[in-house]
């Protein structure tokens, strides 16, 4: 009972701690949780209309859409170009912002794409122009149905046709995604097309928008002109005000938004190869360009001394590089061709073997996996009049395949040697890179000469210790002069050159620089005044200072005010002009001429639909006035884009067709369709609410 009074007594110190306690646990828990937000809010490359896109759903878009072009530039035997990866960054962003419009767009309409519609698109009667170019054969141009099918069928069913291990299954799956993707994107165009054609029945022409068209339209004028240029008066004459330059700015600011930007000084020092580099170089292949003329192992000195392959096969001469080719066509097996240098690289050339054989063979095959228990038998089959277009679903058949022997990297020696060795016109087997087939020989083109070459190459690269010397000088003189103003007013001394650029957070590349993405993006979150780290882009040595930050707004006057000051003087000058004529009391064209210093020209089929005028260009004046003017009546002076115009009609000519209401409600329907369909993205970006903060990761 006493330990009870006794807590009863403290009861109230017991509350202001316990309540201490609650205030402890709920302020670090807000601390805690305030903390993942703030982690959750930088982790975003953007949010479109309160729709987070997320860093690692960004990650993966890019790696997915960066193995798809991968893999088409080596179809093409080519790689990825370098400082591509900045490109795919903005095309993978803009698309997701575009996914996110549309679909709010979409949903908010109920427009939808049904699966009977899909399938109509993907394999039905109405393949969508996307999946027609994947398969479409590059030989014949016709679109191969067969070939779709048979590409559907493994996709949805791999182990029915012999995938049945992970790592065949693992070969089809960039295949499977490719798809995956295809389809996704067929089904996103086609609702955008539902969305465009819902938009272009929104906008139909009225009775007088057809009338106006008409008439705008039907009235074509012929001209004789003078023009007197405002460059027929000296600028120094012209005076201009401030406050003109700022009521003409006041006018057009609107055409002067930009999004806020980075001021940056910068240095770009290619990244070249020294004197020592070069005369290393030509003493290397100066010692070794006999024992390449002489040796019997050809393949084995190339892999060891040659910045190219040696590839042990026959090309035909017509094919080959120009300088090869005209070495091939004389020299005899064995021979080699002189050593020459250019281009920072030394070639020469080795005649190994010719023959007169077809460049390219025609095939048709059947594919099976390694080590198939089927291909006998199928082989079998075929041989005893089975049907190839019967078995040709079941095992992977593709009817028209054209080889050639420069392919042997790519689907294998030994497959090349065998196509190109049989005689007949029988089935066979034979193995490449990627399993066993069977294989018939459909056709062959002519004979032509063909050759086996080996090339010793030796490109002149800078250095270890080039590289190092380059990028300590550097280092050097940014560490010296490590703020913005230093940065440009000692470089003329040091031997380098400062470059100045106005980069927006979309920018990847600087003047000189094509990948430059790392730099903006320093730039992006760097103090001003501060001097970056080195960067090496795009095979140079990149240091820059911030040197202003300008958020987004209106450029400021001082920024245009030279383009600003050319309006307002020409304005001023036709002013002048207009003024000087009048005063001449003219009344012919050819007294208006020589009044001008000018010549009297024409110009033909002017209307009022047709601002472009041949042999003049634009000048909306013309094409307002001429087609409404009397016949033989001078008009002006005006005031044009070039300068002051006085004119008459010579001749008009007025068209008799009768107004057709559907042919000119088509004209401008197709006029609204092509403004919808170009800038329809435009529109939903402008007045969405979009934060763009993909400059702070890519």
């Amino acid at each position: 009972m006493a330990t009870l009074n006794k807590i009863r007594s403290k009861a109230g110190m017991l509350v202001v701690i316990i309540g201490v306690a609650l205030l402890a646990f709920i302020v670090g828990d807000f601390l805690n949780s305030g903390h993942t937000f703030y982690a959750m809010n930088q982790s975003k490359v953007a949010v479109v209309n309160g729709t987070n896109i997320g860093v690692e759903e960004f990650q993966e878009r890019v790696k997915v859409r960066t193995d798809e072009l991968q893999q088409m530039y080596a179809q093409r035997g080519m790689s990825l170009p370098e400082g591509y990866v900045s490109r795919i960054n903005q095309e993978v962003y803009d698309q997701m912002v575009n996914e996110i419009l549309l679909n709010e767009e979409l949903d908010e309409l109920g427009i939808v794409v049904s699966k009977e519609e899909l399938a109509d698109l993907l394999t039905g009667d109405n393949i969508s122009p996307q999946v027609r170019q994947y398969f479409t054969n590059p030989q014949t141009g016709e679109f191969d149905r067969q070939g779709l099918l048979n590409f559907m069928q493994v996709i949805l069913d791999p182990e029915a046709h012999g995938y049945n291990t992970p790592e065949l299954l693992a070969q089809i799956e960039p295949q499977r995604q490719m798809w995956l993707r295809l389809e996704k994107q067929v089904k996103e165009d086609r609702a955008i097309q539902k969305f465009a054609n819902l938009l272009n029945r929104a906008l139909t022409p009225n009775k007088l928008d057809l009338e106006n068209s008409f008439e705008e339209g039907k009235t074509s004028a012929n001209i004789a002109y003078a023009l007197q240029p405002y460059t027929s008066i000296a600028d120094s004459t012209i005076a201009i005000s401030d406050s003109e330059l700022k009521a003409e700015y006041n006018r057009v600011k609107d055409f002067y938004k930009m999004p806020e930007h980075r001021l940056i000084k910068y240095i770009a020092l290619n990244i070249v190869p020294s004197e020592a580099d070069y005369a290393k170089a030509k003493e290397k292949v100066e010692m070794n360009k006999s024992i390449f003329a002489t040796t019997d192992d050809v393949a084995t000195f190339v892999a060891n001394n040659s910045d190219e392959a040696y590839d042990d096969c026959f090309v035909a001469v017509s094919s080959m590089p120009e300088k090869m080719k005209k070495f091939a066509e004389t020299a005899a097996v064995n021979e080699s061709s002189p050593l020459e240098f250019e281009n920072d690289t030394y070639t020469m050339y080795r005649l190994m073997d010719t023959k007169v054989a077809p460049d390219s063979i025609k095939v048709r095959l059947l594919s099976f996996q390694p080590r198939s228990t089927q291909i006998d038998s199928v082989l079998n089959v075929l041989n005893n009049g089975g049907s190839f277009a019967e078995l040709s679903p079941k095992f992977n058949g593709n009817d028209e395949v054209w080889l050639t022997e420069n392919m042997a990297p790519t689907v294998g020696r030994p497959f090349i040697n065998k196509v190109f060795s049989e005689g007949g016109n029988g089935y066979f087997k034979a193995e490449s890179l990627g399993g066993e087939h069977i294989v018939q020989i459909l056709s062959r083109t002519a004979p032509v000469k063909k050759a086996k070459v080996a090339a010793y190459v030796v490109a002149v690269n800078p250095s270890t210790d080039t590289h190092t010397a380059l990028y300590n000088q550097l280092s050097s003189y940014s560490a010296a002069n490590n703020t913005a103003e230093k940065f440009s007013a000692a470089a003329k001394d040091a031997g380098y050159t400062v470059n100045s650029y106005d980069c927006s957070a979309e920018d990847y590349s600087l003047p000189g620089v094509n990948d430059a993405r790392q730099a903006i993006r320093w730039a992006f979150n760097a103090d001003k005044g501060e001097v970056s780290e080195i960067f090496t882009l795009d095979n140079s040595f990149v240091v820059a200072a911030l040197d202003n930050i300008v958020k987004e707004g209106y450029a400021p006057l001082d920024q245009v005010k030279d383009m600003l000051s050319v309006q307002v003087r020409n304005d001023k000058k036709a002013e002048k002009i207009i003024a000087d004529l009048k005063a001449k009391n003219i009344n012919t064209l050819a007294g208006y001429a020589e009044a001008m210093k000018a010549q009297v020209d024409s110009a033909k089929f002017i209307s009022f639909s047709t601002p472009s005028i041949a042999g003049v260009g634009y000048e909306p004046v013309l094409s307002a006035l001429a087609p409404t003017a009397e016949n033989g009546k001078l008009v002006g002076p005006v005031k044009g884009v070039r300068g002051v115009y006085v004119f008459t009609v010579t001749d008009k000519t007025v068209s008799q067709q009768p107004f057709d209401a559907q042919t000119e409600a088509r004209k401008i329907q197709q006029n609204y369709n092509y403004l919808i369909n170009s800038r329809l993205m435009e529109v939903l970006r402008d007045k969405a609410d979009i934060k763009n903060t993909m400059i702070r990761f890519f």
